[in-house]
């Protein structure tokens, strides 16, 4: 039916709005690149700035997207596309910050490395994780991320430091910047108005 059409078609472009303010790329452009830094330098310090991080989608979502776009209130189908989503989140975030965190705990304890190819299972697993996420959120963009994040974990894993370190750096530069460049990009496409904040249901 037409109207039906043009309901989830408003629907999905207020959706998907909500990912052109560039925040999920910066968020994860400064977890990457902070994660190799923190490796370069094996300081401990830049292991809590990556959880520092956490915060920083939702609370740009309520300062800065909301204020511009407005709150949707989306369907049932959308919501459950979003708590999907949350859960691969959460589980994604949880599997980078591992990622980090081992080498240093195997180091410290003197154990040695898991004789196993952690590298290119933990590549896929980051790559798959990423595609879920995409999929569900409707953000195409990442797909490349994931493959990037996947990327640096390969080269890690073949190289060690500091040519990993370094890749993972510049990989997090380069989604940070796509991440900048979209969020002015939705600064000047959405100033905010001049008053309130309209609720929308989608």
């Amino acid at each position: 039916m037409p109207g039906t059409v043009s309901l989830k078609e408003i629907e999905r472009k207020a959706w998907t709005s909500y990912f052109e303010d560039g925040l999920w790329d910066v968020f994860l452009g400064a977890m990457l690149l902070i994660g190799g830094i923190r490796s370069l330098t094996d300081n401990v310090w830049y292991t809590l700035l990556v959880l520092s991080l956490v915060p920083v989608v939702p609370l740009g979502k309520k300062l800065i997207t909301i204020p511009r776009l407005g709150y949707v209130k989306f369907g049932p189908g959308r919501k459950l596309k979003l708590g999907k989503a949350k859960a691969a989140l959460v589980i994604s975030v949880l599997a980078v910050f591992a990622l980090f965190l081992l080498p240093v705990l195997f180091t410290h304890s003197g154990l040695p490395l898991p004789g196993i190819p952690v590298s290119p299972i933990m590549a896929a697993w980051i790559a798959v994780f990423f595609g879920v996420l995409a999929y569900y959120l409707d953000f195409k963009r990442l797909y490349a991320y994931g493959l990037l994040y996947g990327m640096s974990e390969v080269i890690w894993g073949q190289f060690g430091k500091p040519v990993g370190s370094v890749a993972q750096t510049i990989m997090g530069i380069a989604i940070l910047v796509i991440g900048l460049v979209v969020f002015v990009r939705f600064l000047q496409r959405f100033p905010l108005p001049p008053k309130g904040v309209s609720d929308v249901k989608a």
